[in-house]
Formats: C-alpha cells, sequence, structure tokens
C-alpha cells in the first residue's frame, strides 16, 4: 500500500513554499494518499513504561529489557526490532548514565544522528525527489528564536555527556536541531493523545494550509495522510501545522514562531480582514489584512487572477459542499 500511495503524489519546487507535494490525479475524501513508517521516533518521556518503546501499542504486560531496565516492550519480536533500529546504542548510554533521565528530545536527536551515519550519501536531486536524510529537509536554523538557542545550548550539553562517540560540529547539529523542530510530527494514540514524537521524510514535504485537504492519522508508528476534501489533479496537497480551532492571530504566531513563515492563506485573510482597529495586529498582519481588498482590486489583471484563484479555489470547494 505505501508504495501505490506513493504514485499519488509528487515533489514540486514551489517560488513561495520551497517543496511540496501535489497530487497526481483526483481523489474523493478520505483516501489515503501516502502512509510511511518513521525515519526516527521516540516515546514521549511520559508515556514510557505503559507504551512500547518499539511499535507503540499501549500494554498492561510490558517487560522492561533485562540489561537496562529502562526500555519496555511487548513481546520479544518488538525488543529485537527496536535492538536493530536504535537500542543496541541507547543501552548502552543508559546503563552509563543510570539514574539520569534519557529525554526523548535528546533521544531523537541521537537516533537521528547515528541514523545518519549510517546512511549512504544522498546522490538525488533533492528538489524534485523525497528527501532521504534529516539534511535535506528545511531547517531555518539561522531564524532560530534566543529561546531556541537556549534550548539547543541546553541539548548539546546533555548531547556531549550522553554520547561516547564523536559529536558531529555544532553548526551541523544546530541544522539538525532545526530540522526536527521544522518537520517532527506528533504520533498520537486512538483518542488523539500525542505519545511520541517522529520524524516521517517524505511526509515532512507537505506544505501548510489553515484550511487543508489533508490530515495525518496515527496507527502505531505508521502514519497514514488522508484526504479530507476531494481535490484535483495537480491541487497542492496540505495539512494544518497549528490548531485550526485557534484565532487567525494565534496560528499565526504560532507559526511564525516554529516554521518562520506568515500564512496568506484566505480563512487567515478574512478572519483578519474582520478584525478592527484595535486589535493588536503587527504591521506585518496588517499587510495581510490588505492583500484581499488588493486581489479584488486587481481581478482584472490576469497575473492576479491567476494568483486570486489560487487562494479561493480549496476555500470556494469547502463551501460549496
Amino acid at each position: 500500500m505505501a508504495e501505490s500511495a506513493m504514485e499519488s503524489v509528487r515533489v514540486v519546487k514551489s517560488a513561495t513554499c520551497g517543496r511540496g507535494l501535489v497530487f497526481t490525479s483526483k481523489f474523493a475524501r478520505g483516501q489515503c494518499i501516502l502512509e510511511e513508517l518513521p525515519y526516527a521516533y521516540t516515546l514521549q518521556d511520559d508515556k514510557r513504561g505503559r507504551y512500547c518503546e518499539f511499535c507503540l501499542k499501549k500494554c498492561s504486560t510490558l517487560k522492561k529489557c533485562s540489561s537496562c531496565h529502562y526500555a519496555s516492550y511487548c513481546n520479544k519480536s518488538c525488543q529485537r526490532g527496536d535492538w536493530a533500529r536504535c537500542h543496541k546504542q541507547d543501552c548502552k548510554t543508559l546503563k552509563r548514565i543510570h539514574p539520569l533521565p534519557y529525554s526523548h528530545v535528546v533521544q531523537l536527536l541521537s537516533h537521528i544522528i547515528h541514523k545518519q551515519k549510517r546512511s549512504p550519501p544522498c546522490i538525488q536531486d533533492d528538489e524534485d525527489c523525497f528527501p532521504t536524510t534529516v539534511d535535506q529537509l528545511e531547517s531555518h536554523h539561522e531564524k532560530l528564536s534566543d529561546t531556541r538557542r537556549k534550548d539547543f545550548e541546553t541539548l548539546l550539553f546533555s548531547l556531549k555527556y550522553y554520547e561516547d562517540d564523536v559529536l558531529p560540529e555544532p553548526s551541523t547539529l544546530l541544522k539538525m536541531f532545526g530540522a526536527t523542530i521544522c518537520n517532527s510530527l506528533s504520533i498520537m494514540n486512538n483518542d488523539l493523545n500525542v505519545i511520541a514524537v517522529g520524524m516521517y521524510l517524505r511526509a515532512s514535504m507537505l506544505n501548510h494550509s489553515c484550511d487543508p485537504n489533508c490530515a495525518w492519522v496515527s496507527d502505531g508508528r505508521k502514519i497514514q495522510i488522508m484526504t479530507v476534501k476531494d481535490v484535483k489533479e495537480g491541487e497542492e496537497c496540505t495539512i494544518t501545522y497549528v490548531d485550526v480551532m485557534d484565532p487567525a492571530k494565534v496560528r499565526q504566531a504560532d507559526l511564525k514562531e516554529r516554521y518562520h513563515f506568515t500564512c496568506k492563506c484566505v480563512k487567515c485573510i478574512e478572519e483578519i480582514n474582520a478584525l478592527g482597529p484595535d486589535d493588536g495586529l503587527g504591521e506585518e498582519f496588517r499587510d495581510l489584512k490588505k492583500s484581499l481588498e488588493q486581489i479584488r482590486d486587481a481581478e482584472n489583471s490576469q497575473d492576479i487572477l491567476r494568483c486570486h484563484l489560487k487562494f479561493i479555489v480549496v476555500y470556494n470547494d469547502y463551501t460549496c459542499q
């Protein structure tokens, strides 16, 4: 199923949004267009001992690793799978640092470091192909806030303490850290509670919209990208990076802080356009507030009209349902 899903989308280069995915044909709502296992993932700290470290299933009869007494598994098969995936290295670290905790954020970065060391160098054109390593992902590391940089310094200190191998250069680690912030996805259980965090290289190509046509669904450690609307061939596949129920100002602030862009979808433009003069908008959002008016005034221009249609096609399809 994963291979057939791969044929449902292709990578394209955008002048404004970097790379993205577009549909290769039309699909009805509720269809799976991509499914993927994670490049790297870790169970959240507060879920350890309740969920299997490998398959991420909840289990009341988990058995701890007899060596480190930290990682828990639902059966021998999962234990063997995790040993090959990462626990051969983790087990040594956990025994050495016991009883200190091993943060899932540090653990995720450690897994990425070791996996990239084992990965062959990429020789494909990364602009129109799916990425094969984390260093091919957008990181925005040069735009990290002071708070994020302090977080990185703390993480770097922890890595130096936990890792007995030679670490990559700090500049390389900073880029890797930025990529995890921008591209990691929450892995959820059946109750939609976050239990783990994962890096999914193909799914990371999905761009954001506050009115998305796709959503991701967790099935253990595997995710599926499902259409939530009828879509057309050539239309961009989008998911939301934020809670679409939040007001536009909150969504914009979240997107700017973590992903370093201002969303200009119709949902944002119309919500901001409806705000009053004392709404506390910054200058950048004031400019966004004017966008819808400018598009309407320029409808006689063919170039701007095409831009207008790009903004409203998803919105019109949605409101006509």
